[in-house]
This record gives structure tokens, C-alpha cells and sequence, in this order.
């Protein structure tokens, strides 16, 4: 299903000044029901899909979605076909569309799987990534390439900027003086209500430490936390201190995310891994109902 006026109703770009974030306070209820009118309500959804070890998510809230990260090329099919059984099948050729589609950094366990869906025949209305057009790297140059050749808008974040998607406020910033890709991974703070989660990409030790000294540490506090550089690295303390999550995922095993799910359970966090299968992460602004669905890609 097309949703070519996305563009014009609900992208409004602009650089943060200040303006007031809410404090993490949802309270998170994981594998339980909700309430009989849990569907009737305003929801914001986070798709975490199991593409272990790569990065993949959906998000939606107010009819509008938007993919974060894509895996590698492997998963291409199985994510399509994924996307499809959600109705963003195209009526007139069967290929998937995506109004947006974004980009934490230009590794191929990200980027490689957008790259090969595009080049499979989806489409999209916008690619949006933090990296320049001059960045140095063979995938964000190809990708740069290619979806410009198929009339994707690219749009090249600024720092601290902004923008809504529904009825979500969404806030895209980076550790400035990252040397690689994933030093440079651009994060991701969702805010609805008074529910929040932020997104890390692959945001390793190095960057968690200059984000602490460069963001302002409301910007960071969250409910739930993507566990950052797929668990292959433990967390800062200070950092975890400052996003305070009550929820914290991984993309892989439990195997790797072993460290992490001690820290976090320390923390009087929970935990998942979408290794096991599909995590669906629903709020209505003011509680968090998170499910799993075993061997579900």
C-alpha cells in the first residue's frame, strides 16, 4: 500500500533548540494481555525482526512507518516477504514499498539488505542517513548510487535534528568525532507520550563515552534500550546509568548478549533477544506491551 503523501504531511525537518522531553516513567508489562481496547487506542510499534546477528526494525505509529536498518543480503527475501504479510505489498507489481527507510550506519549487517530489496524491485519514498554524500564508504556510496538512480529522495540528517512520524517525536544524533562507522552510528530516541526508547546502532564504547560528554543526558534516558553493537561488547556503566532503561534488547544470541543481559538484569532491567523470534513492542503513550513470537523472522 502507497503512502506517496507521507512526504507531504508528516516530514518536518528541523534542528533542535531545546525543547522538553519527557521522563521515562511507561510502565513495561512483557508477554502479558492488554486492555480489551488495546487496539481502539493511538499506538506506537517497534518490530524488532530475527535477522541474528544484523539490526532490522519497523517502526509505525499513526499510519506512517518507517524501516530502521536492514541486515545483510541474506535476509533480503525473508525480510520482504516479512514486510508483505504486514501490507506493504505493492498492488500493482507485488514488491514490497516503505515510505522511509533509515540507516544507522553503512555496515552491510545494515544497509546490504535495503541495498538488495531495492535492487529486487521495492521501493521507497525516502532514504535517510546521518553520513554525507562524501563519506568514504563502498556501501554508502552504492547505496547513495542506486537509490538515487530509482527516484529515492535522499535526505542527509543534521545533527540533533528532529522530526515526527504519527503522532511519535523522533530525535537523530551521533558521537561527532567517530572515526569508523560504528563510532559514527547515528542513534535514535523515540518519544509518545510519556514512553520512550532509544536506538543505538552500533554505538561502541568509544561513542557511548562521547555521547555522554556531548548529548544532553535527558536526550538519552529511555524505557527501552537497543543493547548496542549486537551485544558484542559490554555497555558503559555511566551510559547505561543514564538511559535507565527498564527494557533492554539484543539482535543476537544469547550466546553473545550473555554480559549484556547481566548487566541489564543489575540494572533491575528486563531482558530479550529477538534470536528467539520476532519482538513487537506496542505503547499507547503511557505503558509498554512487548510480546515475542518464537521462530517468527
Amino acid at each position: 500500500m502507497r503512502k506517496k503523501s507521507i512526504l507531504a504531511l508528516a516530514f518536518v525537518f528541523f534542528l533542535c533548540l531545546g525543547l522538553p522531553v519527557a521522563s521515562a516513567d511507561a510502565p513495561i508489562h512483557v508477554g502479558e494481555n492488554p486492555p480489551a481496547d488495546w487496539q481502539d487506542r493511538s499506538l506506537l510499534r517497534l518490530i524488532v525482526f530475527k535477522l541474528t546477528p544484523c539490526d532490522g526494525m519497523l517502526l509505525q505509529c499513526g499510519g506512517e512507518s518507517m524501516m530502521i536498518d536492514s541486515g545483510t543480503r541474506k535476509f533480503a527475501d525473508v525480510l520482504e516477504k516479512a514486510l508483505r504479510d504486514l501490507g506493504y505489498g505493492d498492488s500493482e507489481d507485488g514488491h514490497v514499498h516503505m515510505p522511509i527507510l533509515f540507516n544507522t550506519h553503512p555496515h552491510d549487517d545494515h544497509l546490504q539488505g535495503f541495498l538488495r530489496m531495492v535492487q529486487n524491485g521495492m521501493t521507497a519514498d525516502m532514504f535517510i542517513t546521518s553520513f554525507r554524500p562524501t563519506y568514504r564508504n563502498e556501501m554508502h556510496q552504492q547505496a547513495l548510487k542506486e537509490f538515487s538512480a530509482r527516484g529515492i529522495q535522499i535526505h542527509h540528517l543534521e545533527q540533533n535534528e528532529e522530526m515526527t512520524l504519527g503522532g511519535a517525536h523522533l530525535r537523530f544524533f551521533w558521537w561527532s568525532e567517530g572515526n569508523d562507522p560504528n563510532e559514527l552510528s547515528c542513534c535514535l530516541r523515540i518519544e509518545f507520550g510519556s514512553a520512550s526508547l532509544l536506538l543505538t546502532g552500533d554505538a561502541v564504547g568509544m561513542a557511548q563515552h562521547g555521547l555522554l560528554e556531548q548529548v544532553p543526558h535527558e536526550w538519552l534516558k529511555a524505557d527501552i534500550l537497543k543493547s548496542p553493537h549486537h551485544s558484542y561488547t559490554v555497555m558503559v556503566k555511566d551510559f547505561l546509568n543514564a538511559v535507565a532503561p527498564q527494557y533492554v534488547f539484543s539482535s543476537n544470541t544469547l550466546y553473545y548478549a550473555q554480559p549484556t543481559k547481566s548487566q541489564a538484569e543489575k540494572h533491575n532491567a528486563q531482558f530479550g533477544t529477538s534470536s528467539g523470534g520476532r519482538i513487537v513492542m506496542e505503547t499507547d503513550g503511557n505503558e509498554w506491551y512487548i510480546w515475542q513470537y518464537k521462530g517468527t523472522v
